[in-house]
Formats: C-alpha cells, sequence, structure tokens
C-alpha cells in the first residue's frame, strides 16, 4: 500500500469512518458460504457458473464454487450467491 493510502487510512482511523470509505482498500463480508459482499471493487473479470474474478485495485479476487449468481452489481458494491468453496486473493504484478 502507498504512503498517500497509509495517511488516508490514519485520517479514517481518526475520524471514525470505515477505512475502505477513504483508501482503495476492499471491504469482503461472507454470510455462511453462500453469500460473499464486495464492495469497493474495480468491476467484474470473469463470470462462470463455478468461478467469479473481481477486481480491485490491489488484488484480484478469484471465488470457486457451484451455482454463482450475481444478485446486485453497482459501482461500489457486488453481491455474489451459490456455493462458495474458496477464495483466493491473487496480487497484480
Amino acid at each position: 500500500m502507498g504512503k498517500f493510502n497509509n495517511i488516508r487510512s490514519k485520517l479514517a482511523d481518526d475520524l471514525e469512518i470505515p477505512n475502505n470509505a477513504m483508501t482503495d482498500n476492499f471491504d469482503l463480508r461472507m454470510h455462511g458460504n453462500k453469500k460473499v459482499i464486495i464492495e469497493n471493487h474495480l468491476g467484474i473479470s470473469n463470470y462462470e457458473n463455478d468461478e467469479v474474478g473481481i477486481k480491485t485495485v490491489e488484488n484480484n479476487i478469484l471465488i470457486k464454487g457451484s451455482k454463482f449468481k450475481i444478485e446486485e452489481i453497482n459501482s461500489y458494491k457486488v453481491i455474489i450467491k451459490g456455493n462458495i468453496d474458496e477464495i483466493l486473493f491473487l496480487k497484480k504484478e
């Protein structure tokens, strides 16, 4: 993470607001192994029945499983439902 993001992260902590609101960090939340919510994403890189790729600033997130369906997507948040077996974080080069 760059120096600018560290400053924004500290400012977010001082203002007691969510860190990803001021930085390029993504927020990932899971509801069991049936739903994943990713905020602060840059789009979908691939979408298959058994694999979904999500782009973020520093990582690509690869979700593996089955019966995937995009429940909601907008410029800030994506919600994926299905049977989640594995989530991989792939560093961008």
